[in-house]
């Protein structure tokens, strides 16, 4: 089964489950797809010969290309690991859970360090523990009942498999029932939010800390979960800033911000949380999303672009679930967004554009 909507008269989006991709196709290309999905290989071929006799072998190693799976993932149980000698604890509270975890290597887990540090406390009663140990090669996570393994080079996926499962105790979803975590950051006035999407560098955390001095909240950053009914989430994690933006940052914060830096693989990272944001259980509608740029010295540019052109960027490090439901829901729940782009410099015209559209 293929999950699809129609975009225009000529496009669809779809979701393919067995290789968990979103991909936008032409009416031509959807039919190639769902006969390749519902015929056997012999017939295909035939199907391709009788169709498209000139391009009938390019076709088929298209699409052969298309379905193949390109990650591998890790056999949890032929990989072992001792307990360290050496091990630290990070104990934190998220609203009335307490939580501890205990690691051997705060490299590797510098992001859940930095992202949870203004939730730290002394632990009482202990909600739950959490174990990260690594290896040279390897980072073993338990959660619960669960064993996660990760390649040490992969530490984005397990902090955000961490801040996910926290995020689900915080709003008593199952960590499946979720339709998906989006990379971008969700800010909300009121009851309405709208989402901030960039590339790394593009002044994503910059204009959302402009956009928190001048009346906004901070719903959820870089990691927003959606749920089934196009709702985000809110978890109080702390907005990453890299030494690159140092300066501009710095400018806006004062005692109103928690501000904490860490040493990560990748070199070091500051964090910061406006104090007067507290975690609660709470779910924002959200049917806005925003690709945003800061520019010195540029005048205000807003412009409202399709959906589709938004997608592959809107995907790159989001985490959709992988079955039907959750990807009908994504699917349904995105095309009914509004996206825009906006290119900046000077905050009050920020701050005026996201009014507007908000």
């Amino acid at each position: 089964m293929i999950v699809k909507k129609k975009i225009n008269k000529s496009e669809s989006l779809i979701y393919l489950k067995n290789v968990n991709k979103f991909l936008v196709v032409s009416n031509r290309n959807l039919k190639l797809i769902q006969a390749y999905s519902n015929k056997s290989t012999n017939d295909f071929k035939i199907y391709l010969k009788k169709n498209f006799p000139k391009n009938a072998n390019n076709i088929e190693k298209d699409i052969n290309k298309l379905f193949t799976v390109e990650r591998k993932s890790i056999d949890n149980h032929k990989i072992k690991f001792k307990k360290p000698k050496k091990i630290f604890q990070f104990n934190f509270k998220v609203e009335n859970n307490y939580y501890s975890i205990e690691y051997n290597d705060g490299k590797i887990i510098s992001a859940v360090l930095g992202l949870l540090n203004h939730l730290q406390c002394d632990s009482k009663n202990l909600s739950e523990k959490i174990y990260v140990y690594s290896s040279d090669k390897y980072c073993l996570l338990k959660l619960n009942n669960s064993r996660l393994v990760f390649k040490r080079e992969e530490s984005h996926i397990l902090s955000g498999r961490i801040i996910s499962h926290i995020t689900s105790n915080l709003h008593q979803i199952k960590y499946k029932s979720w339709t998906g975590f989006l990379h971008g950051t969700t800010i909300s006035k009121g009851d309405k939010g709208v989402i901030i999407m960039g590339k790394s560098g593009s002044g994503k955390t910059l204009s959302s800390s402009i956009l928190l001095k001048n009346g906004f909240d901070l719903v959820c950053d870089d990691m927003s979960p959606l749920t089934r009914e196009g709702k985000i989430g809110h978890f109080p994690n702390a907005m990453s800033v890299k030494p690159s933006g140092y300066k501009k940052i710095q400018q806006l914060l004062n005692n109103s911000f928690h501000v904490c830096e860490t040493t990560g693989p990748k070199g070091p990272t500051k964090y910061i949380y406006p104090k007067n944001n507290v975690p609660k259980k709470k779910l924002i509608p959200c049917q806005k999303i925003i690709k945003i740029s800061f520019k010195m010295n540029s005048n205000l540019k807003i412009s409202k672009i399709e959906n589709k052109d938004l997608l592959i960027h809107f995907l790159d490090d989001s985490f959709i679930n992988m079955n039907n439901v959750a990807a009908k829901s994504f699917i349904n729940w995105y095309l009914n967004c509004e996206c825009f782009e906006i290119s900046y410099s000077k905050d009050n015209d920020l701050v005026a554009a996201i009014n507007e559209i908000i």
